[in-house]
C-alpha cells in the first residue's frame, strides 16, 4: 500500500496547484476522464486528421512541462470548463506525454494511484521503426487489484483509422506495447533487434532505447519529463561512448523499472544516488520546478 500511496500523491510536475479546483466535478470513471483529456489536447502529428494546420508559433506549446503550465494554456485557448470538449483548433498542441501526464494528474487528484510510463508502441502501423517511443499512463485499478496501462492519446477517430484491435483503455501483455526496461533487456540479450525500436526512422537502436529507459526511471520517481529533456550525457551520448560501467547501471535500471513494485525501495535508492538523476533534479531545481 505504500507504493499506491506514493503514486496517489501529486509530483511537482503533475500538481495543478492553484488550478486544482478545475479538476473538481470531472468524471470519476476512467473512460470519462480520458474523454476529457482528449477534448483538451491534440496530438501534433495527427492535426491533419482533424483538417487543421498548426501555426509555427503554436509549436511552443509542446515544451510546456508542468500541469499548471498546460492548464494555463488550455484556458487561454478556451476558458470553458475542462469537461467541455474543445474544437480541434482550440486544443493545446501536444505530444503523447502530455495526454499521459494530464491523465495522471487528474487521477491523482481523485486519490487514484497513477504514474507515467515510457515504452515502445507497435500499433501505429509504422514500418521503420516497427515500435515507436511512446508515453502512456499506468493506474491502479482497485477492482482488478493491479496496475493497468492506458493510452489516452488514441481516440475513436484514430482507433478506426488505424484499425486497432487493442483497447486503449487497457493495454494488456498481448498488446504490441513494451515498456522501456523490457525492451532494453531483450535487446541486450539478443532476443530483439534494436533497430525495430526508435523515435523516428532516423533515430533507431540502442540510443533511443536508452533514452526511453532513463525517462521511465525518472517517471517512476515522479519526475515526469518532456521527451525533449536531455540533461546528462548518459541519455544522449553516442552508443560507442557508453562505458561498460554505464551499461551495467542501465541493466540495473532496466531490472528495477521492470519490477517496480517488488523493487520499489531499490528503485528510489538508486535514483537518489546516480549522477544522471542528480543532474536532472538539479536542472529542475534551477527552473524552480522541484
Amino acid at each position: 500500500m505504500l507504493i499506491q500511496k506514493y503514486y496517489a500523491q501529486q509530483s511537482a510536475i503533475t500538481d495543478p496547484r492553484d488550478n486544482a479546483h478545475l479538476f473538481d466535478g470531472l468524471p470519476r470513471d476512467l473512460p470519462g476522464l480520458v474523454k476529457v483529456v482528449q477534448g483538451l489536447l491534440i496530438y501534433i502529428e495527427w492535426a491533419k486528421s482533424y483538417n487543421i494546420r498548426v501555426p509555427e508559433e503554436r509549436r511552443q506549446e509542446l515544451y510546456l512541462r508542468s500541469v499548471p503550465q498546460m492548464l494555463e494554456r488550455i484556458l487561454a485557448l478556451d476558458p470553458s470548463q475542462l469537461s467541455v470538449p474543445r474544437p480541434p483548433e482550440r486544443r493545446k498542441v501536444s505530444i503523447c506525454r502530455d495526454f499521459a501526464v494530464l491523465l495522471v494528474s487528474m487521477l491523482r487528484h481523485q486519490g487514484i494511484p497513477a504514474r507515467l510510463r515510457i515504452g515502445f508502441a507497435g500499433y501505429f502501423a509504422a514500418k521503420r521503426p516497427r515500435y515507436w517511443d511512446h508515453r502512456i499512463t499506468e493506474y491502479w485499478n482497485e477492482s482488478l487489484n493491479r496496475w493497468v496501462l492506458v493510452d489516452a492519446m488514441v481516440d475513436d477517430l484514430h482507433r478506426k483509422a488505424l484499425n486497432l484491435k487493442i483497447d486503449p483503455l487497457e493495454i494488456t501483455k498481448d498488446s504490441p506495447f513494451f515498456l522501456a526496461g523490457d525492451v532494453w533487456k531483450r535487446c541486450r540479450a539478443g532476443r530483439a533487434d534494436p533497430e525495430d525500436f526508435g523515435d523516428s526512422p532516423d533515430d533507431r537502436g540502442m540510443p533511443p532505447i536508452r533514452y526511453a529507459l532513463l525517462h521511465d526511471f525518472d517517471a517512476l520517481n515522479k519526475v515526469e519529463l518532456v521527451g525533449f529533456d536531455a540533461w546528462h550525457s548518459l541519455i544522449n551520448k553516442a552508443e560507442d561512448e557508453v562505458t561498460e560501467g554505464e551499461k551495467e547501471l542501465l541493466d540495473e535500471i532496466a531490472e528495477l523499472t521492470d519490477h517496480v513494485d517488488s523493487r520499489f525501495d531499490d528503485l528510489q535508492a538508486l535514483y537518489r544516488t546516480t549522477p544522471y538523476s542528480q543532474a536532472v533534479r538539479n536542472r529542475l531545481h534551477s527552473m524552480q520546478m522541484l
